[in-house]
């Protein structure tokens, strides 16, 4: 999400598919995020980073993607529902649903960061989330960082500033 709200301020079109509940919102108060002396819960941050998203006009949408072509640009990214997504850019982020992700050829093993084991990284990629694929970037956990969402949201955030500099065609700074 907040690689959604880095290039949707650059000012590219960009849409969130998300489904399901993150772990993240069954949290009853969240203590490790810099600047939120009290806390805040899980669901609340959340909230608010999806209210900050659609404040700066990325798009949320229910969904879960179902086929990918991450070969030639445009890249495609097709829905359950059977909705089409075209792109130039592609940022792949899931916890569990990596299934997709091994049709795709990614080479992916188990995070260790992650206690469970039930989460997978994707071997050769580094914090900049950069892919074997032209545009197609990973974020959070498929990363191979720790299980914490002020790392996460970190990462996602120097994802989207990558992407928007790259099609910018210079640095992307957002100081406001």
């Amino acid at each position: 999400m907040s690689c959604a709200l880095y290039t949707s301020k650059a000012g590219l079109k960009t849409v969130v598919l998300s489904h399901g509940t993150p772990q993240l919102k069954s949290v009853d108060v969240v203590r490790n995020m810099p600047g939120i002396m009290d806390g805040i819960s899980g669901e609340q941050w959340l909230q608010s980073l999806r209210e900050q998203v659609l404040q700066v006009g990325g798009e949320l949408v229910d969904g879960s993607a179902t086929s990918l072509n991450l070969q030639t640009q445009p890249l495609w990214v097709v829905t359950a529902d059977g909705t089409e997504w075209a792109a130039k850019f592609v940022v792949l982020a899931v916890n569990l649903g990596f299934e997709l992700l091994e049709r795709q050829g990614f080479d992916l093993s188990i995070n260790e960061h992650v206690p469970s084991r039930k989460i997978r990284k994707v071997n050769g990629v580094g914090y900049d989330g950069k892919t074997n694929f032209s545009g197609v970037y990973v974020a959070g956990l498929l990363a191979d960082i720790p299980s914490q969402a002020v790392i996460a949201a970190g990462q996602g955030a120097y994802v989207g500033v990558q992407i928007a500099s790259e099609h910018l065609g210079k640095p992307f700074m957002w100081h406001d």
